[in-house]
């Protein structure tokens, strides 16, 4: 079996940057290597309180050369700006807003999925407007 490139990917995070005051490290965890993303910024739900967000992100067991495990951590980075928009992006005014892209924190939820969050009657409406036959979504027979 190949011997993984944990080597490289240490020195690319040792030279990683990208925004103001974000921070990259590698940290192993019970053996499980995992990149943090730090990032300062804001709670969502209550902008004035400043806190810095740590972004875990799992490193698969690879055989990576340099140009992949760059591309790897920049795909990281996109995925934790995902997170980060879907967090703050939201319509409507001030009791009534919905956030429809909120990501999953929860044990088990991978929370730099992206996910949006609608009634359930949509994915049972066809092209035509009309609910398809079979259970709804309130588990009534159609």
């Amino acid at each position: 079996m190949a011997k993984n490139t944990f080597n490289i990917l240490q020195k690319l995070v040792d030279e990683c940057r990208c925004k103001p005051g974000w921070t990259f490290k590698l940290e192993d965890e019970d053996g499980a290597l995992r990149l943090v993303i730090i990032v300062p910024g804001q709670d969502s739900f209550h902008p004035e309180r400043s806190f810095c967000v740590r972004h875990y992100h799992p490193v698969p067991t690879t055989t990576f050369n340099e140009k992949s495990w760059r591309r790897w951590i920049f795909d990281q980075c996109m995925r934790t700006e995902t997170h980060e928009v879907a967090e703050w992006l939201r319509f409507g005014e001030d009791r009534k807003e919905i956030r429809p892209f909120l990501p999953t924190h929860g044990p088990g939820e991978d929370p730099y999925q992206n996910r949006e969050y609608r009634n359930e009657d949509d994915a049972y409406t066809k092209q035509d407007g009309s609910l398809r036959d079979g259970v709804g979504p309130s588990g009534v027979r159609l």
